[in-house]
């Protein structure tokens, strides 16, 4: 699936149809997800059929249906390119920039007689 085509919303509402497929496979009652969730059934409706929720509802709702291991792709630590290990010389990212502009150029980055390195 190419997430990057649909809206957030729609997004939403294929995990939470997802959920509700793995919920029927396991034979789980909605009353029984919502208890062992510790959502109300009315939260967990709406997760299921119309992708609305938190994600701290997502974890407890992925939880009761045992199916808790699917975030761990969504856990996993980021880790730098080889190319970017190299040009990092070992140093750890402290913060990251954004892109910038010809215009955002400083006066002092403009070689002047003053300022020449030769």
């Amino acid at each position: 699936m190419k997430f990057a085509r649909y809206t957030d919303q729609a997004i939403a509402k294929e995990v939470g149809t997802y959920i509700q497929a793995i919920r029927l496979k396991k034979n789980m009652s909605l009353e029984d997800v919502a208890k062992g969730s510790g959502v109300s059934r009315q939260t967990l409706n709406l997760l299921l059929n119309h992708g609305k929720g938190t994600v701290v509802n997502l974890i407890a709702i992925l939880r009761a249906v045992k199916e808790l291991e699917r975030l761990s792709s969504l856990l996993e630590e980021v880790r730098p390119s080889p190319l970017q290990i190299v040009l990092m010389e070992g140093r750890k990212r402290q913060r990251a920039t954004g892109s910038r502009k010809a215009s955002d150029k400083k006066d002092s980055d403009v070689p002047t007689p003053k300022n020449r390195d030769w």
